[in-house]
């Protein structure tokens, strides 16, 4: 009876030296996840940020382009107007005249 009971008392200090593992392992298990999460985590941010700086560079350049192409239509529309009015500011001035005169 007492080689069962100290038999008994083996497995278990066994069992418990096998949870302990256990525990140590799942801890260090633990660890390991949180760490490569934060890694995942870091690494998704800085290509998210990569990506985000990429985007407003492209739209930058988009609106300069645009603006560059808005500033040359109106300096060529401000052109003409002008070329316009030279050439026929005397018509003009006599048509404005005449409107006057007719009210």
């Amino acid at each position: 009876m007492e080689q069962i009971l100290n038999k008994l008392s083996e497995i278990e200090i066994t069992a418990e030296r096998i949870m302990e593992d256990a525990d140590r392992n799942k801890a260090a298990l633990s660890d390991e996840m949180e760490r490569q999460c934060k890694a995942f985590d870091n690494a998704l941010e800085k290509e998210t940020n990569q990506k985000i700086q990429e985007l407003r560079n492209n739209l930058e350049d988009q609106k300069n382009q645009e603006v560059t192409m808005l500033r040359h239509n109106t300096e060529k529309a401000l052109e003409n107007l002008e070329n316009f009015y030279n050439q026929n500011h005397g018509q003009l001035s006599e048509d404005l005249f005449q409107q006057l005169l007719d009210r």
